[in-house]
């Protein structure tokens, strides 16, 4: 298996040109089964999006992910390869001049071939036409964060697990939040309620709090660690040691500022609206970035009782649950930026009642 800091010449887009990152030759890392053009892992990652998302190669996802590729999103899961091809369509024909740009890759070797990615995307779109979300085309811009992370093998996807700040474009098209939300929990208790299943079972998985093991001197101790302190401890500022005073934060709907109080407000508003939360680490990867700082991905979940008035209106004391995925970036044995991502308007739709809350 690589370790975290292995094989240097698999670059992180960060600081890179466009040109630099798209530019074609000899592999850097050996990619047993995957297609030639691809240079490295990284390269895989963000050249395969490029071909899909930016020439509208769509139907490459068929030869990109696994037939049984199982999509984790906080909406529910979804399987099957042709709903990963009509989902991109349908993303594609509600925003034709939709614009993904990949702000980090950061990747681990997990063995058996097996590959591991989190992709910080930012895309730009008009929101041209119908959508499930959004509703009626409103012309308005409709942009939001995105982390993607990806079980890879042998060229394909097997397994994926995607974060989008879906608020932030409810608010963009100048939607009511808590409209869309009840629109959606409408249509989630209508049916089967079997379906929604999973949640149940992963807010039990979570109460158990048992989180991945992490190798002694990686990275991503440090953020874990600080998260737990937060979120299990309440020990908000111990836990803000970790940052760099000048520390940048970027959360969810435009929360964005800098310095340890700013994160401790962020963690606050989760914390003071979930009381009995439980917290699990599901995974971690760590790469080295240009002039020795270090980015570090934690996928993250955290399960707690609806019963703190705050960020989501009053309490009503039901269980919910978050999936959420933060990028660190390390310098000196100190948090220089943290930019978390979860769906915020998931979690207003288990406050109504849907996802079987």
């Amino acid at each position: 298996m690589t370790r975290w800091d292995d094989l240097p010449d698999v670059r992180s887009p960060v600081g890179r040109t466009f040109d630099d990152i798209m530019e074609e030759g000899a592999q850097r890392q050996d990619l047993p089964g995957y297609e030639p053009i691809y240079r490295d892992f990284v390269d895989y990652i963000l050249r395969c999006t490029h071909r899909i998302w930016e020439e509208k190669n769509i139907g490459l996802c068929r030869t990109h992910y696994g037939a049984d590729c199982v999509m984790h999103t906080l909406a529910g899961p979804a399987s099957g390869i042709e709903i990963v091809v009509q989902g991109t369509i349908g993303a594609l024909s509600m925003s034709s001049d939709r614009q993904v740009i990949g702000e980090d890759v950061i990747w681990s070797d997990e063995g058996n071939g097996e590959l591991y990615s989190s992709h910080r995307i930012v895309s730009t779109s008009t929101h041209f036409g119908e959508d499930l979300t959004l509703g009626s085309a409103t012309r308005r811009e409709a942009g939001a964060m995105t982390i993607a992370d990806c079980l890879c093998k042998e060229n394909k996807i097997i397994e994926e697990w995607l974060v989008r700040d879906n608020l932030r474009a409810v608010w963009q098209v100048g939607l009511d939040p808590w409209e869309v939300a009840r629109s959606q929990a409408k249509t989630d208790l209508e049916g089967e309620q079997d379906r929604h299943s999973w949640r149940t079972e992963k807010i039990t998985q979570v109460r158990k709090g048992e989180s991945v093991p992490i190798q002694d001197n990686h990275p991503a101790e440090l953020p874990a660690n600080m998260l737990s302190l937060a979120l299990t401890e309440d020990l908000y500022g111990d836990a803000a040691k970790a940052l760099s005073p000048a520390a940048e934060v970027r959360w969810p709907v435009n929360r964005h500022g800098y310095g340890r109080g700013y994160w401790v407000g962020c963690m606050t508003q989760l914390r003071g609206a979930l009381h009995q939360p439980s917290f699990t680490l599901d995974h971690v990867a760590a790469r080295p970035l240009p002039g020795g700082d270090i980015s570090v991905a934690l996928r993250w979940s955290l399960a707690g009782v609806h019963n703190g008035k705050g960020v989501w209106g009053d309490p009503s004391g039901k269980d919910l649950l978050v999936m959420a995925v933060s990028h660190y970036r390390l310098r000196e044995g100190k948090v220089m930026e943290d930019i978390t991502v979860f769906d915020e308007l998931a979690i207003l739709r288990q406050i109504e009642g849907g996802l079987g809350a």
